[in-house]
């Protein structure tokens, strides 16, 4: 818990003094677990969603395409709007990695 102590420190010393670089550097460390924390978890987190969103995407591309056989004008329609919904949803997994651009 010493760990936390220093946090709480650096986070009233940079209230007391905002311009103070030196707190600024104790926050920014106190900060630095966090952050490789949370970028883990973004990463764990993209990694699980990708892998089902990957089967997904494949099984609309095998319908709407016809290998599956044919398909209504109803069918397709509804395979578009769920393959818009699909494409959408990764593009966003994508953006939780860490350290990918934005969009």
């Amino acid at each position: 818990m010493e760990g936390d102590d220093r946090r709480g420190e650096a986070v009233a010393g940079v209230a007391a003094q905002p311009c103070d670089t030196r707190a600024t550097v104790a926050l920014v460390e106190a900060l630095s677990p966090l952050d490789a924390r949370t970028a883990g978890l973004l990463q764990a987190l993209s990694h699980q969603l990708r892998n089902p969103l990957t089967a997904v995407i494949g099984y609309l591309e095998l319908l709407t395409d016809g290998s599956l056989g044919p398909l209504s004008v109803e069918q397709q329609r509804v395979l578009r709007v769920v393959a818009a919904g699909m494409t959408r949803l990764a593009e966003f997994v994508d953006d939780l990695e860490p350290g990918s651009p934005a969009r």
